[in-house]
């Protein structure tokens, strides 16, 4: 299955606000700069109490669906 990696860090307001907009989806870039979207929803077993920060893997099927994302470090 591909996966890519991401680094995400947002503080506790930040994460706030995110979660308060209407968009459906989040955008960021891999660590090789490549652009991703994912399902907004997918963050919110990620938040702690400082907010979301670490590098995290995004698994997809092979047909582009998403499967997991996990923390693999901070």
């Amino acid at each position: 299955m591909p996966s890519v990696y991401v680094r995400l860090k947002m503080s506790v307001s930040e994460c706030l606000e995110f979660y308060q907009s209407q968009a459906p989806n989040a955008r960021t870039y891999t660590i090789e700069g490549r652009s991703v979207i994912f399902p907004r929803r997918l963050l919110r077993t990620m938040v702690d109490s400082q907010g979301i920060n670490g590098l995290f893997r995004i698994t997809y099927d092979d047909q582009g669906r998403f499967v997991s994302i996990e923390k693999v470090s901070t």
